[in-house]
Formats: C-alpha cells, structure tokens, sequence
C-alpha cells in the first residue's frame, strides 16, 4: 500500500456479525459516532457504513464501497465472539480497493492482538480508545510522522506494537457522537427483543455512556483493558447538552445508560437527575448495568421521580465465599435483597445477572447461588457460565489448572457453552443446570410470566416458545426465533 496520496476520506465501518451464521443486537453503532465527530473536528471527511443494522449482504458491502471508493475504512470489533466476521469484511475491502487503508480497532485488537494480527488485510491496528489515536494515526500517516510516538497501535511485518498506555481523561473534550448518513430514528424505533437491557419502553430511544471505567477486580472481566480502572466521568453538563440535543433533533422518549459504573460519582448523577427534573421532558430512562451497594432510599426517590423504571443488577455468586474469594467482587450480599426490596416497593423492575462455574467453586456453592437468586425478589433472573475471556485471571488459573477441557481458539470466546471443568463439574452439568433453573425460578407464576415477556419485549405464547428452546438447547441459543 502507498502513502503518497492523502488520506482524508474515512469510512467507518461495523460488520455484518450475521454473516457467518450468528444473530447480533441492532444498536446505534455509538462509539464509532464518537470517532467520526473526532475525525470531522480534525478536518477528515468521514462516514459511518453499517451493513450490520440493515443485514446487507457481501455484494452489497462490495457494491457500496465501490461507489464511495474512501481511502480509508476503519472496522469496529464489538466482542470476542465475533473474530471471523471482521477478517470476511477486510478481505472484501481488499479485494475491491487494493490500494485502501484498513485499520481494526476495537474489542479484538485489544484483547487479543496476536489472534487480530493474523489478517494480512489490515494495515494497522487501534488498541484501546480509539477517539484519539484514530486522527493521531492519519494525521501521522498524512504527514510521514513518526508512528513511534502514538500508544496504543500496532503495525507491520513483524509486528510492531506500541501498547496502549493512556486513557483519555478529560471525556467533555470529545464531542458528541456523529452519526453521519445513519438515519438515527431507524435505529431508535428497533426494538431489541430477547434484551431486557436494550429494550425501551418508550420509542423513540438513545443509548449513551456517560463514564468510563470500572475499580473492581473481578477476575472473569477484561473491561479495564478497555477503559481502564480509574473512573473518568462526563461532566452533568456534558451529558444534559446530550440528552437536550436527542430530544430537540430526535424526539427521544427515553434513554439507556450503558456505562460500567453510573452511579460512581454521587453527585454527580444527582446533578444529572436534578437536570432531568428541571427540564420536564417527561423522559423513562435505565441502566443496563447498575452497582447495587450505590443505592439508598434517597437515590432510589431521585430516580424513580425521573422517570427510571428498571435495573440491572449484576450479583455475580450467591455464596459470600465465591463472590469474595473467588470472584474478588465487593459486595455484601446480605444487603442486596433489603436494597432490591425497596427498588421493588417504588416500582421498579429489576433483573439480577449470576455466573456459576468459577474455578474453585463447589457443587454445593454453585446452588447457593440458585438458592440465593429464587429468594431475591427480582423480576428476572439470569445465569451465566464463566468464561475464560482472554487476559483475564480466569483464563490464567484455567489454564494454569489444566480447567479448559473443551472448546479452543475461537470456540472459547462463547458465552453459552461450558468450558470449564474442574474436579467439581463438567461444562454438560453446569448447562443442564443452569437452563432448567432458569426455567423453574423465571417462570414460576403467571405474574412473572407477564412480568419478564414485557421486559424482554414479548409476547406470553413467544415466551413459552422461548422456554422450550431454551430447555431442549440448554441455554446455548438466545431468545429469537425467525
């Protein structure tokens, strides 16, 4: 590939996830809206191309860069279930404009660099936040400046890899997202059914991200990787001038946090709910992930008053040993349920989010965690097997242990199928376990019933359509049913 033309046209682009057979959520593709504003403020002309939403085929995908021709196309990774799917999309890019740029950022560069590299067809890769290093890699490209000097990207044969040792602090310096040529209101009338987390109650919807950032150490999570262990947060300020701007140019009716932590800065969230409340926008609003020792009567009022009506708690383990010695999450799990109970009495839904089959965790520890789960008063409850994700500690004592028996490459990055096994359990006991007590536990009474298919966006016949899948595919297909 030659450097002597100027790069300036940039093509955003998120891959079809559904390609090779998968099924993926219809999201506003947001971080690369923060990426184009980054790149327009720099002067690029930039777009974002999402074949994913509209489940456009490869000859489409060829058809559209043909016609748009730009010299360079960035892919977003969103997951590390998703490794196949970029490197089909780089090689059509490849095939149809040799001489364009591709770079990869994301989840795969990030997490598992080495893996991300083996396709020739990207030129350079974006580890970590790519906001900043994406204008800082073309201004540098465009300029013949040294590529030495910028963290977190990687390049060449062999590769070069500069690994990321920043994060972007002052997060009201970059602007708000630019989704320029999506049609927005497309995206904020899809329902996400099967998602209690992404499924609004009112239409149009928005997600944003408010903070970055997560202290915990929890050891099946890569996410500090990603946005680092420090909290960084936007301003109340920064995320009203959001809000104001979706409303006026949108017509939103409601928003979805999506950020690890909201609540870490009190204030904060009660200077951004203040705002709310001044404003009437007569908005509903959630969290996808919300800390449950952050909350107390007074923040639980704050919220209910502005319009929030569910929550999405992740718990983890049912049994104080796992979850402290284990898990190493802080929790103190004899609050949770007084917490949940006063969440319950002011109305809110709440889904509770558990993972069994941690190294180290008994059989008996494992049904604590059912025990504990059926006696929480959630709405829904939902379990997850531990999966050895890449650069986490999981993954190190697993394969310290000898504990990944099944499943390698690619196959491990699954979030359905066990992987695990340890002298306590094998991966067929763990699934067997968890989709047959996620049965008995959610749908224990039609109140529940009707409960969870209006969180999940679905009808009771879809519901018991659901149940059944679930049960005769233990767990490892979601929901939807084409």
């Amino acid at each position: 590939m030659s450097q002597q033309r100027r790069l300036h046209s940039v093509m955003l682009l998120q891959p079809n996830y559904t390609w090779l057979g998968k099924r993926t959520w219809k999201l506003i593709p947001y971080g690369l809206g923060l990426i184009n504003a980054c790149l327009k403020q720099a002067g690029y002309r930039s777009w974002i191309f999402d074949p994913n939403f509209d489940d456009l085929t490869e000859e489409d995908v060829r058809a559209e860069l043909r016609r748009t021709r730009p010299d360079v196309v960035g892919i977003t990774s969103s997951s590390t279930e998703y490794v196949q799917e970029p490197r089909l999309v780089s090689r059509i890019i490849r095939e149809e404009l040799p001489e364009t740029t591709i770079v990869l950022g994301g989840v795969l560069p990030t997490l598992v660099l080495e893996q991300a590299a083996e396709d020739a067809n990207v030129d350079y890769f974006v580890l970590g936040e790519g906001e900043v290093r994406m204008v800082q890699l073309l201004d540098a490209l465009n300029s013949g400046g040294d590529l030495s000097a910028i963290d977190g990207v990687a390049y060449g044969t062999p590769l070069t890899v500069q690994p990321p040792v920043s994060f972007i602090s002052d997060l009201d310096a970059i602007p708000l997202p630019d989704y320029g040529g999506l049609d927005f209101l497309r995206y904020a009338r899809q329902p996400s059914r099967y998602a209690h987390h992404f499924h609004p109650r009112q239409f149009p919807f928005a997600a944003t991200v408010t903070s970055r950032g997560c202290p915990y150490h929890c050891i099946f999570c890569a996410g500090h990787l990603l946005t680092g262990r420090k909290i960084r947060v936007r301003s109340a300020a920064s995320v009203l001038a959001e809000i104001d701007s979706l409303v006026e140019h949108y017509g939103i009716r409601e928003v979805i946090f999506l950020d690890d932590h909201f609540l870490a800065d009190r204030p904060r969230v009660v200077d951004i709910l203040g705002g709310l409340l001044e404003r009437r926008y007569d908005l509903m609003w959630k969290c996808a992930n919300l800390n449950v020792m952050s909350l107390d009567d007074e923040l639980l009022d704050l919220m209910h008053n502005t319009g929030c009506y569910q929550m999405t708690i992740s718990v983890e383990s049912g049994n104080p040993h796992v979850l402290k010695d284990i898990v190493k999450k802080p929790f103190d799990l004899a609050k949770v349920p007084g917490i949940v109970d006063a969440a319950k009495a002011r109305g809110f839904e709440i889904a509770a989010n558990f993972i069994i089959g941690f190294p180290g965790e008994t059989w008996d520890e494992i049904r604590d965690t059912f025990r504990y789960a059926e006696a929480l008063h959630a709405d829904e409850v939902n379990f997850h097997i531990a999966t050895p994700l890449p650069k986490t500690e999981l993954l190190e004592i697993c394969a310290r242990e000898g504990y990944i028996k099944h499943g390698q490459g690619e196959q491990q990055f699954g979030y359905t199928t066990g992987l695990v096994e340890t002298p306590e359990f094998k991966p067929v006991e763990l699934q067997t376990l968890r989709a047959y007590e996620w049965d008995r536990i959610n749908f224990s009474s039609p109140t529940r019933k009707a409960t969870i298919a209006r969180m999940e966006g679905i009808t009771l016949q879809e519901l018991e359509e659901w149940r059944v899948r679930t049960r005769a595919n233990l767990g490892t297909t979601i929901g939807w049913k084409e």
